[in-house]
């Protein structure tokens, strides 16, 4: 040994003025305490760190497109089912609800299938969106909605978002 050995000081990547001994797990660059994102196979720097998506979370405008036009296809679909299934029978009482569940069902399972099983508030606002296009369509041969035909609707309603939020 020739003489003391030097000791360099590391300083912070983000703060030059901060003193360290710590580094990116990933990138090995020099980061402080201030600056540190915990994860969980060590600690990270602030751009190693960022947090993503899950994919199943991470929604494309393509999606959306894609969602759209399947959930007016829905409505459309829907809507002429549901008024053929009412001038059939009636379009009253408790049969009325089953063409509204249906096209609640058919709204959350089109829309999750088109964009891949994603999930999202917007996915969600489109599927309920089909129910509600479909129930509009509906509306002259469903006279006697009333109080139970606003709950189905509502039901039908949460069925398809369930599938897609």
């Amino acid at each position: 040994m020739n003489g003391p050995e030097e000791h360099q000081t590391a300083h912070c990547d983000w703060h030059p003025s901060v003193e360290t001994g710590l580094s990116c797990g990933q990138c090995g660059r020099n980061i402080c305490t201030q600056c540190m994102v915990q994860a969980p196979v060590g600690i990270r720097c602030p751009e190693c760190g960022k947090a993503t998506k899950m994919p199943t979370f991470d929604v494309q405008p393509a999606y959306y497109a894609k969602a759209v036009g399947v959930g007016i296809g829905v409505a459309i679909g829907g809507g002429v089912l549901w008024i053929i299934f009412n001038a059939i029978f009636g379009g009253f009482g408790i049969l009325s609800s089953i063409p509204a569940i249906g096209v609640g069902y058919a709204a959350g399972e089109l829309v999750s299938k088109s964009v891949n099983a994603k999930r999202s508030k917007g996915l969600a606002y489109i599927a309920a969106g089909a129910v509600v296009g479909a129930f509009v369509i509906s509306l002259p041969s469903s006279p006697q909605m009333g109080f139970f035909g606003l709950i189905v609707l509502f039901f039908a309603i949460y069925t398809a978002v369930q599938k897609v939020k």
